[in-house]
């Protein structure tokens, strides 16, 4: 594997469904957008334990992982479903448009997974092919500049932010918060590819990675 992280690609999302007593399904993998770049960061919380006025122990707690993806602009209706925000179609057929309405809280933000590929420099297959429980969208930016001779073009921005799910997964006994899967330099591309289309055409998690991926 290389030593370095050079490339990203297959940026997806699918929305979470919670059942009663935690478990979790998902549709259909969407394509969020073409990305740019990725960022991860993980935190959690901590406490310093003093006694006899030195840290006698430091106690970790639940972990947070905020990524950010920077994009090329996102269709409209991808924003609109991942920040839940309310679709208007207006008039009917062929000629129907939809228009977006920004909802005034976020409360309506749907869970999701969001799956995404690293490369380690070779364009054609990643390194690393991940997904990301019971994530939500905390912010989308957006913005433009006007046309002169300068002028570059503008992305988008998309941090998204997951915590462990409410119900331990059966494989691991644990709330795991992402599943990330390796991939040897020694496998054949052919094999990459499959494996590749076979990872993001449906929600990849430790439960069921053995029945996907076998």
């Amino acid at each position: 594997m290389g030593v370095q992280y050079r490339g990203c690609s297959h940026l997806f999302y699918a929305i979470e469904t919670e059942g009663v007593d935690g478990t979790l399904t998902y549709g259909t993998p969407k394509v969020l957008a073409p990305v740019k770049s990725v960022s991860r960061d993980i935190t959690d919380d901590n406490e310093s334990i003093y006694a006899d006025n030195v840290v006698q122990d430091r106690v970790y707690g639940a972990k947070q992982v905020t990524r950010t993806f920077e994009t090329i602009r996102i269709a409209p209706e991808v924003v609109a479903e991942l920040l839940g925000d309310a679709t208007i179609t207006i008039g009917s057929g062929s000629d129907a448009q939809t228009a977006i309405a920004t909802n005034p809280d976020g409360s309506s933000k749907p869970y999701v997974a969001i799956g995404y590929a690293l490369h380690d420099g070779d364009v054609d297959s990643p390194c690393e092919i991940v997904w990301a429980f019971h994530c939500k969208v905390n912010s989308i930016s957006q913005s433009s500049a006007t046309i002169d001779d300068g002028t570059g073009s503008e992305g988008q921005s998309v941090e998204i932010v997951n915590v462990a799910p409410k119900k331990a997964w059966t494989t691991t006994g644990k709330r795991n918060l992402d599943f990330d899967l390796p991939i040897s330099d020694d496998m054949a591309a052919a094999d990459v590819a499959t494996l590749v289309n076979t990872f993001f055409t449906q929600v990849v998690t430790p439960d069921n990675a053995s029945t996907i991926l076998a």
